[in-house]
């Protein structure tokens, strides 16, 4: 018969218990506890709940098992609990940041992802449910090129796009992140010229300045990149790479035109380098838009992609489309790197996205993000903000504040009304001051926003 599952309450409440016995130090460090059928009969509970108890305070650092001799108050070290205090996600402007004043922040105006609450909940738990009732849970190494069925899942996503690639070109990576990181490390030396749109996303810039390569920056437009600077700038020293973040471009929101694209391929063939076409976004724009990679069936495209944005930050799932040569390159890299990829979450992104639930998920966002940028166009607006651009969805506006204020002290001031604000100066590649800043319509819907920039406003 099979033993039932204890009650996860009444298991938590004779934790913190015992936990409080030992806090106090009525249980000193070194205390023989009873044993597990002494402590089931002292608290009218089973065996297996009992066993379940020591286990928690086990893995909480509380209680120490010696094999044949039983359970152990743990020694206070072991018992060290992290202060408690606000945990900051990765992607926020607080992530290397000691400052107490980050507990204060309501309104994360500028960050990069979506709010919790748009994603999809029930779908993710359902798929967590299915890997964990999977008869081959997969809990050994992988491949390093990733889950087969994922990568066929994205190729054929990929081939209803337009890009003719099987599985076999399609290499799994810990979101798009990775793949940026493993393309900087392997196809990139000191010394190299790269070019990359100005402004960009500050980890890109962080990888590049680390792999100490020469930056050159094209500005972005409301076309995509400047094609007429960037032509000049490769006839004067030329790029091994060129960076592009084409569909809803963080952060400026703007898509890059088809003229544009075609003008791109041309110079990476006429001046012999490739691009890099960050693509993250693109199931988030309202209307198809062009792709570097399928105009160019990604000879000198590499494609990089990720669920991250759709599904949730947490799973860290994206992949890398290159040329058959980097290809092999970046599958050693990845292998060297992190032998392989996580087969239970690629599963899990698997079960996500063969749900017919998923396609409806993403027709709600897009129409979340496009009712959002309305919204907060209207109402910057009405409060005298300058708007660079005016995207039709996806989550960025790129947008400078009324006043002369300067960018620290301001920033400092939408801290205090609890609202936490993206510099402009982390997305230029020459990390110069500059009046505008990040804003994610998905959070800048918000009255405290609203609020601290109309007190800026001259009346």
């Amino acid at each position: 018969m099979l033993n039932k599952a204890p009650d996860r309450s009444l298991l938590n409440r004779l934790a913190q218990e015992l936990r409080a016995d030992i806090d106090a130090r009525r249980l000193p460090a070194g205390t023989r506890l009873p044993s597990v059928r002494m402590l089931a009969r002292a608290r009218g509970v089973s065996a297996f709940t009992a066993a379940a108890v020591y286990e928690r305070l086990v893995a909480l650092g509380e209680v120490e098992a010696r094999r044949g001799s039983g359970y152990f108050v743990a020694g206070r070290v072991a018992a060290i609990r992290p202060p408690r205090g606000r945990e900051v996600p990765s992607d926020s402007l607080w992530e290397s940041r000691d400052d107490p004043q980050a507990s204060m922040i309501r309104v994360d105006a500028g960050c990069g992802w979506l709010p919790l609450d748009w994603l999809s909940h029930e779908a993710i738990r359902a798929a967590l449910r299915a890997a964990a009732r999977s008869p081959v849970l997969g809990l050994g190494y992988g491949s390093p090129q990733g889950l087969a069925a994922l990568r066929e899942q994205f190729a054929m996503g990929l081939r209803a796009r337009g890009l003719l690639v099987d599985a076999e070109r399609v290499l799994t990576t810990q979101g798009a992140s990775q793949a940026l990181d493993l393309i900087v490390r392997e196809l990139l030396e000191p010394g190299d010229t790269v070019m990359v749109e100005d402004p960009a996303y500050p980890p890109l810039l962080d990888m590049l300045r680390a792999r100490r390569v020469n930056l050159v920056g094209v500005p972005r437009t409301a076309d995509g990149p400047d094609a007429d600077a960037l032509a000049r700038a490769v006839r004067r020293r030329a790029p091994k790479l060129f960076f592009t973040n084409t569909t809803l471009q963080n952060p400026t929101g703007t898509t890059t035109t088809l003229p544009v694209a075609h003008r791109l391929l041309e110079l990476a063939e006429l001046y012999d380098f490739l691009i890099v076409e960050d693509d993250i976004y693109a199931e988030l724009a309202p209307t198809a838009t062009a792709s570097l990679a399928v105009l160019d069936q990604c000879r000198r495209v590499l494609l990089v992609h990720s669920v991250s944005k759709t599904i949730a930050p947490d799973l860290r799932v994206g992949y890398v489309v290159a040329p058959p040569a980097v290809h092999k390159r970046l599958v050693r890299a990845k292998a060297r790197a992190a032998l392989s990829s996580s087969a239970v979450v690629e599963q899990v992104v698997l079960d996500i996205l063969t749900r017919g639930h998923y396609r409806r998920h993403l027709e709600t966002l897009r129409r979340r993000l496009g009712d959002a940028q309305l919204a907060v166009q209207a109402a910057f607006a009405q409060r005298q903000v300058e708007i660079a651009f005016r995207p039709g969805g996806g989550m960025f506006l790129w947008a400078r504040l009324p006043g002369s204020i300067p960018g620290g002290k301001l920033w400092r001031l939408a801290a205090e009304h609890g609202v936490l604000l993206a510099p402009g100066e982390l997305f230029q590649v020459s990390g110069r001051a500059t009046p505008f800043w990040r804003f994610n319509v998905a959070h800048a819907d918000a009255a405290e926003l609203y609020d601290f920039v109309g007190r800026l406003a001259p009346s």
